[in-house]
């Protein structure tokens, strides 16, 4: 076959296929959001390793890519942009300097510490703790009523539509149930979590477990290390001041850097410091 003629042919084909995908292959076609969020989807397959310090991260190259870009730095620097000493007052709706990665590490995608990648397919859902089915804009308000110490942001907010853009952009795979923590062979011992505190904690947390500040109270910058009681701390309605949970979070994370698959600390200890955080102050939770 003459050459010409047979390049002729493979671009004519090239060409077909390329109308095929176009034509069947648009964003919207992805799996449905929950309601509340807008714009299209186009999550990646597996999960995403993006820095958890929010550098390092590239807005995606898609029509609402700046939004999620925003919500890459809302969950982790939240306290730059909605906390307690951000200049203006009108966006001050966490109620302490601490940020969503504190407790969803890696914003959000690492598989050990509370995931966010995957749940925006799980809403809405039946919530145990609010007795109602609720919706993902109502479970992100918890968080910020809680975790956060805060109030509510308005739905329609740029916040919350960043908040939901990048959740959505991290929509796959499916998030999996956590499972419950194992029983300790003894009751948890708030005693015994101070010796286990103290040497493996204070590093980081500091001796009073107060945190550490990247620079001073009224600066707007936040934690390097966050308290872990106080009354910059979460609250008392908040999902790590639940015992099992924070005995997942603390067995496969803490310290920080180890490897899930080979914790630092036993399940009694993870279950002993809980209590130790358990029996500290903290602030109330304050329905609103």
């Amino acid at each position: 076959m003459n050459a010409k003629i047979l390049a002729g042919a493979i671009l004519g084909f090239c060409l077909v296929i390329a109308a095929v995908v176009a034509l069947t292959h648009r964003p919207g076609l992805a799996p449905a959001a929950s309601p509340g969020i807008s714009g299209p989807a186009a999550p990646p397959a597996a999960w995403p390793d993006y820095r958890g310090d929010g550098f390092g991260f590239a807005m995606p190259a898609m029509p609402d890519g700046a939004l999620v870009a925003r919500g890459h730095q809302l969950v982790t620097r939240t306290f730059a942009f909605i906390g307690p000493e951000v200049a203006d007052p009108t966006k001050r709706y966490a109620g302490n300097s601490l940020a969503c990665q504190n407790c969803h590490l890696d914003a959000g995608t690492n598989r050990t510490a509370m995931p966010l990648v995957g749940i925006v397919r799980t809403y809405p859902k039946f919530s145990s703790r609010s007795g109602k089915t609720i919706s993902l804009i109502e479970r992100i308000d918890e968080c910020l009523t809680r975790s956060l110490n805060g109030r509510a942001l308005p739905e329609t907010s740029s916040e919350m539509q960043s908040f939901l853009a990048y959740l959505r952009f991290i929509g796959e795979p499916q998030a999996e149930p956590a499972a419950a923590a194992p029983a300790a062979s003894l009751p948890p011992d708030a005693a015994r979590g101070i010796t286990v505190f103290e040497k493996n904690c204070t590093a980081c947390h500091q001796a009073d477990g107060l945190g550490a500040r990247w620079g001073t109270a009224g600066d707007g910058r936040g934690y390097r290390f966050p308290p872990l009681w106080g009354p910059d701390s979460f609250n008392d309605g908040a999902g790590m001041d639940r015992s099992d949970r924070a005995v997942r979070f603390i067995q496969h994370n803490m310290p920080r850097g180890i490897d899930s698959a080979h914790p630092a600390l036993s399940l009694q200890e993870s279950w002993d410091v809980a209590a130790l955080m358990q029996s500290k102050p903290r602030p109330r939770y304050q329905p609103r």
